[in-house]
């Protein structure tokens, strides 16, 4: 803008110059400035491509100049009523878009130079550069229409119909060059091109000549080069002929009156040159008064100032030459006249041109009207062309389509006749004509005897052939397809097995057609097809959708099935039966450990061992990896006699499968624990029932394996309080609503010198302790979720408090990858001081990969961190451990604690664990003191730190520490 800008004030400023010469212009040039370039020439391209492209650009520029040159000087004058620049510009626009930039710019400076004349005007100076980079903003009004109309009509300009015709000239001509052409000629005004009284006329005559290029040159630019080339190359004959063809008419007939408004011109010209000439021979003085006696004889000529040339016609005088700078100079060099004059000793040359004035005012307005009308025919003539030539393209290439999409059906249905000739010739197939009323085969295909045995004698005079072929359990639905076939004359397909000359039988789909002329012949014919591979890979397929393919036992699919109905039948006879469900025990240990190999040569021999039972059982399934479920029949009187009989059972087949069982030279032991429901009770669905000898299985696991469960309600209870459990769990660990206490750790003083930070949730008015869903944690994979929480906020507390604090980690927690790392970042994020943070562990956690865990244990001393074993005593106590990993604290269990008092025994264990921790430089917390005397007996065996309700709650930690402060 602000180049612009200087551009425009430098251009004013030359117009309003004493020694400026000011040009007439009636060629339509848009105000406006831009540089555009095309990227895709910018980058790595073609050579080629590149020269093809300046040479486009060249050759574009050449044509561009001669037609504006042809159409400047040999139209009718003053104004043009067609300007072909405009619609060429356009055209260039849409066609090549911004790659065309530099043969437009090059083709308006060829203008400046050979229409405008710019350079003799003004000589070669910076002002005619100025007047160069102006005329060149004609190019800004064909990128807009073009990008325009692009933009509106897409990247490809088809024309097909009515409606993109008129948008075409509309967003191409109609709207960009009414606004691009009023804002030209209000800059040329500004400038001092124009005057204000012809303003209007020159607008809209400037817009008409764009509009009429636009509408007749651009589209024959488009049938020239525009894609696709096989719309737009018919459209050549069909377009662009007829439109050049009126064009070039219209220019005929009107370009015949150019000499004789020349002439008239020339005449009145002369004439007036010779009355001023005889006047100003009478004296300069009588020249004002001359030319007010010329403007009253004609009111045509209208002198508003005048201009004295003084050449230097011989000798060396010099050259005087008088301007006006309001004087607008004719452009008209044809018309100029002079003549040469002498007063006193001096020689004159007296010039004598007309002004657009009067060049409207001598021609006809019936010349202009019937020159717009035939350029708006040769628009006419355009619109209409384009529609109907794009009709005619549209019509074509859907006749195109649909004859393509016929050859294409034909071909298809040619070759689908085709393969069904081969399928038919390469499939065994029986073709075979019976006569109804006499049961008597009348035509067989030859293909009867390979793929049944019987020649095709047989089939045709044996009695009742067809009938006494079929199978006996067939052969009633073949005679009612037929007769079927025979009533409601439809076309029937029946599968059915044929006798063999070997004695089998044989699957043959056969599908019956009934004849037009039954009813005179009573014939029926068939086509026979050999299924018989297709029906045996069916029940093969079947057999495997409804058994394991290990073991050859149902699966859970036929399980599903064959229980659904036994239930119904038990409601319906009152009378019951059971669902054993079996898990081997340890099975995955031996799997993992031996291979997968093993665990399924295991499997076939644990299987091969159920099937001893089948005599017992309906129906022996493997429900899933280890797990088989055995159902007995609805056999039993009441429910009670089912769970006694199948007990008893359930507890002979634990005796059998705990046998060795011999595999790879080795003998191993594989027990089996089973839960027992019997059905049908409340639960009458599959699922429940055998999610209910599920339960009692793990409830044979819980109390020690390689035993059998008898289901009742209260294991759904307790089920139902661990899937409450866990509900309450996710929905904590989703809303963040643990609750973090408090407990404090207090030395022999008893003064505060940690704190143990405890999990609750609260839930429906109670409080859900730890033991309660720590091991659902464990189980549903929350724990991780869970333990981060409490040792962020526990660690937040450590920050803000400046306390110790003690973090309960599960094994399952502290085994799980990232864990180390999660410490050190918290640590990190809450600049955690060194020993302010302890995580208790129990003793479970140092069974597995020892090394691994030796060194997560040195990377938390790493950190800071102090480590302390907790419950200790109650389960994996070591010394090994004790010696080897870098503990802090040992915490005597609280079942110790309790019965310090009355059990001997809890009291030297509490010493001896003292005493090793003092050896082994560790400290000792005893947990859950509760009254004074643990309390002075513990100080006396040697504890180091003590925890429990004597010195205080689970609670907030301000409130545990509010009456510390006071005392």
């Amino acid at each position: 803008m602000a180049i612009a800008a200087v551009f425009f004030a430098r251009i004013a400023n030359i117009s309003k110059t004493p020694y400026a010469r000011q040009v007439d212009l009636n060629i339509p040039t848009p105000p406006i400035f831009c540089y555009y370039h095309d990227k895709t020439y910018l980058k790595k391209g073609n050579l080629n491509k590149t020269l093809k492209l300046i040479l486009t650009n060249m050759l574009f520029a050449a044509i561009y100049a001669a037609v504006c040159y042809v159409a400047y000087y040999y139209f009718v004058r003053p104004t043009l009523a067609i300007w072909p620049a405009a619609g060429l510009g356009v055209g260039a626009v849409i066609i090549w878009r911004g790659r065309i930039i530099p043969g437009l710019l090059l083709g308006e400076l060829l203008n400046s130079l050979l229409i405008y004349k710019v350079h003799q005007q003004f000589g070669w100076n910076v002002d005619t550069l100025y007047n160069f980079l102006f005329y060149t903003l004609n190019i800004a009004r064909p990128i807009i229409a073009g990008t325009w109309v692009v933009h509106v009509l897409g990247n490809q300009l088809l024309l097909l119909n009515f409606r993109s015709v008129a948008k075409f000239f509309l967003f191409a001509a109609i709207i960009p060059m009414a606004v691009t052409s009023l804002l030209f000629i209000i800059l040329l005004n500004q400038v001092g091109f124009f005057t204000d009284d012809n303003f209007f006329t020159k607008s809209f005559l400037w817009y008409i000549g764009d509009i009429m290029s636009v509408l007749i040159f651009t589209p024959i630019m488009l049938t020239l080069f525009a894609q696709p080339r096989s719309l737009w190359r018919i459209r050549i004959v069909s377009l662009s002929l007829p439109v050049l063809v009126s064009f070039i008419l219209i220019y005929l007939l009107f370009n015949s009156f150019r000499q004789f408004q020349i002439d008239r011109v020339n005449e009145g010209i002369q004439s007036q040159l010779s009355v001023l000439v005889n006047q100003f021979k009478q004296g300069p003085q009588d020249i004002d008064q001359l030319l007010n006696n010329l403007q009253q004889q004609d009111p045509v000529y209208t002198v508003k100032h005048y201009v004295v040339r003084v050449y230097q016609l011989n000798g060396n005088q010099r050259q005087l030459i008088y301007y006006n700078k309001d004087v607008r100079v004719s452009r008209f060099k044809d018309y100029i006249h002079e003549s040469q004059i002498r007063i006193g000793d001096t020689d004159y040359v007296l010039f004598i041109a007309p002004n657009n004035d009067l060049f409207l005012a001598n021609t006809p307005q019936s010349l202009w009207l019937t020159l717009l009308v035939g350029i708006f025919f040769a628009a006419f003539i355009t619109f209409i062309m384009l529609i109907l030539s794009g009709k005619n393209y549209t019509i074509a290439q859907t006749v195109a389509e649909r004859t393509k999409d016929l050859n294409k059906t034909n071909e298809k249905l040619a070759q689908t006749n085709l393969d069904y000739k081969r399928i038919i010739e390469s499939h065994p197939v029986i073709f075979w004509k019976v006569n109804i009323k006499e049961d008597q085969i009348k035509f067989v295909s030859t293909e009867a005897k390979s793929l049944l045995g019987y020649p095709v004698k047989q089939w045709l005079t044996e009695p009742h052939f067809l009938m006494g072929k079929i199978h006996p359990d067939d052969l009633s639905r073949f005679k009612q397809a037929l007769f079927q076939k025979i009533f409601k004359h439809q076309n029937i397909t029946i599968s059915y097995r044929i006798r063999h000359a070997d004695g089998g039988y044989r699957w043959f789909k056969d599908t019956l057609y009934l004849p037009e002329d039954f009813d005179q012949t009573q014939e029926i014919m068939g086509m026979m097809v050999d299924i018989n591979d297709e029906k045996t890979n069916a029940q093969k397929i079947r057999h495997l959708a409804f058994h394991d393919p290990l073991t050859n036992l149902p699966n859970r699919q036929q399980l599903q099935q064959v229980l659904n109905e036994l239930i119904r039948q038990g409601q319906s006879q009152q009378e019951f039966g059971a669902v054993l469900f079996l898990d081997m025990d340890r099975f995955k240990v031996l799997n993992d450990a031996l291979g997968h190999h093993f665990g399924d040569q295991l499997l076939l021999k644990i299987s091969n061992r159920l099937k001893l039972y089948q005599d017992e059982f309906n129906l022996i399934a493997r429900f899933g990896g280890d797990e088989f479920v055995l159902v007995t029949n609805c056999e039993y009187q009441s429910a009670n006699d089912a769970a006694v009989q199948v007990v008893m059972l359930a507890e002979d087949i634990i005796q059998t499968l705990a046998k060795p069982y011999q595999i790879d030279h080795h003998q191993h032991i594989c027990t089996v624990s089973i839960g027992v429901s019997i059905y049908p009770n409340e639960s009458n669905t599959v699922n429940d029932i055998i999610r209910q000898a599920d339960v009692a299985m793990y409830r044979s696991k819980e109390q020690g394996r390689n035993q059998v469960t008898m289901y009742h309600q209260s294991m759904k209870q307790h089920n139902d309080q661990i899937l409450y459990v866990e509900q309450v769990l996710r929905h904590a660990v989703n809303e963040d609503s643990f609750i973090l206490k408090y407990q404090p750790m207090v030395n022999s003083d008893r003064q505060i010198v940690s704190f143990e930070a405890l999990i609750r949730i609260f839930q429906d008015g109670r409080t859900i302790y730890p033991d309660e869903f720590i091991p659902v944690a464990e189980d549903t994979d929350l724990i991780q979720s869970l333990g981060r929480w409490v040792i962020s906020n526990a660690c937040f507390t450590a920050s803000e408090s400046g306390h110790n604090i003690s973090i309960n980690v599960s094994s399952k927690q502290f085994h799980q990858q990232g864990f180390i790392k999660y410490i050190e970042q918290i640590i990190s994020q809450f600049n955690i001081k060194p020993n302010s943070l302890t995580i208790e562990l129990t003793e479970g956690v140092v069974v597995g990969n020892f090394n691994e865990i030796q060194y997560k244990f040195n990377r938390l001393k790493e950190f800071g961190v102090q480590i302390a074993i907790d419950d200790f005593g109650t389960g994996y106590s070591s010394l090994q451990y004790l010696r080897q990993l870098p503990i802090d604290f040992l915490k005597i269990d609280k079942s110790f604690i309790d019965d310090i008092q009355s059990d001997d025994n809890a009291e030297v264990i509490i010493r001896t664990i003292t005493s090793m921790a003092r050896n082994l430089n560790l400290k000792t917390v005893a947990e859950g003191v509760e009254t004074e005397a643990q309390f002075q007996l513990l100080k006396k065996l040697g504890c180091d730190f003590f925890q429990g309700y004597l010195f205080g709650h689970p609670g907030d930690l301000h409130t545990i520490l509010e009456p510390a402060a006071k005392s």
